[in-house]
């Protein structure tokens, strides 16, 4: 059987890395790739803009330019084809940066193996393909009963299925922290806590995909009980600060009151809502988290300083898989199921959650919950009879 070709554009301004990187390529086995190089940046991008290829690859280092902006620059311009940055041997950071931009993945020339090079590329072009038929599943709307029951049950099982290599790996990259740490690597123990970082991030997302499952289906589980609203709010706000050095969250007001709800779920909401205001005012140095109640409710707000959120965009910034862009419409990264997580937890409990935003001006982000639902349920029916 003929193996299908991948057509590659390299935007790379050092011809003996394009001679390296061609004859990679061409020494694999299960794998035929047609190398398109171009060693100008503008005519790069011109050639990624025309799209007759299937990947690109480009270079951090291109003469007075680097990858970054030619990445970020394209993805404003619509470019929507997989992108892969090749970095060099100590460039720390760059492959968080490139991802932030909008690359795909990236690889340190240094690294560039064959197998290695072949999973990132097949990678690349898989996820990009899929992130298109989901978007186009969306557009559509094709969600039948029976679609979504089986779409349920597979996200389930891949869910399950990844918890356990995830965990595996999670205990593997804490015990070598743990050992590199006292031999005083440092360098091996940050990328272990950038390993374990990662970790976080994927099966955070993998139980925003279990919790959307629970939702559709109707069996999203609470565990209810009466606990300190106060108390959670701060420790949320302890738990919180070390992960931004940038922004410093203030408390604003206390409620003094005993909630009945699902902490832990309401946790759930608190936590999402201030790791957005993190993740979306990058520029801004705080973060105010604003609590205030009354005799049968208490309210929350969070506030951030970043660019705001169009008025046309605020209905729909709860709905699922609805991303914001910042103002290059560069596609922050997630899933877009958090704020509607947090809108089907804050529902199901009875309270409202809306946000206030003017362009420019940041947002604030609040919910109100009842102080306890059995009275107000039980006051409901005696008005009724």
């Amino acid at each position: 059987m003929e193996l299908q070709r991948t057509t590659i554009l390299l935007i790379e301004d050092d011809e003996e890395d394009y001679i390296l990187l061609r004859k990679v390529l061409t020494r694999m086995r299960h794998a035929k790739y047609d190398l398109q190089w171009e060693s100008d940046p503008n005519a790069g991008l011109t050639r990624m803009l025309a799209g007759q290829h299937d990947l690109c690859l480009l270079d951090y280092r291109l003469g007075a330019q680097n990858g970054i902006e030619l990445i970020k620059k394209a993805r404003s311009m619509g470019y929507a084809l997989p992108i892969v940055l090749l970095t060099g041997a100590n460039e720390s950071e760059i492959d968080i940066m490139a991802l932030q931009a909008g690359a795909d993945d990236y690889i340190s020339k240094e690294n560039l193996q064959e197998d290695l090079l072949r999973r990132i590329i097949r990678y690349a072009i898989e996820r990009k393909k899929a992130e298109r038929e989901r978007e186009k599943l969306i557009s559509e709307q094709l969600a039948s009963q029976e679609l979504e029951k089986k779409r349920n049950e597979f996200i389930s099982m891949v869910a399950h299925e990844l918890r356990t290599p995830l965990t595996s790996l999670k205990a593997h990259a804490q015990i070598l922290r743990k050992r590199f740490l006292l031999s005083g690597d440092e360098q091996v123990v940050r990328t272990t806590s950038r390993m374990n970082t990662q970790i976080n991030k994927l099966t955070d997302l993998i139980s925003d995909f279990q919790d959307v499952t629970r939702i559709e289906g109707g069996k999203l589980q609470f565990r209810e009980d009466y606990f300190a609203f106060d108390e959670l709010v701060a420790e949320l706000i302890e738990e919180i600060q070390p992960v931004t050095e940038k922004h410093l969250l203030l408390r604003d007001g206390e409620t003094n009151k005993t909630v009945w709800g699902d902490r832990g779920r309401i946790g759930q909401v608190i936590t999402n809502l201030l790791m957005n205001a993190i993740k979306y005012a990058p520029a801004s140095d705080r973060i105010i988290i604003k609590t205030t109640a009354n005799d049968d409710s208490v309210t929350l707000g969070i506030q951030d300083f970043g660019p705001g959120i169009p008025k046309g965009k605020q209905e729909k910034i709860f709905d699922p898989f609805y991303r914001l862009t910042d103002a290059r419409q560069q596609a922050i990264s997630g899933l877009g199921l958090g704020l509607y997580i947090a809108s089907e937890i804050i529902h199901r409990q009875e309270g409202k959650i809306w946000v206030e935003s003017e362009e420019g001006c940041g947002s604030t982000f609040y919910f109100t919950l009842p102080l306890d639902r059995e009275h107000i349920e039980n006051t409901d029916e005696q008005d009724a009879s």
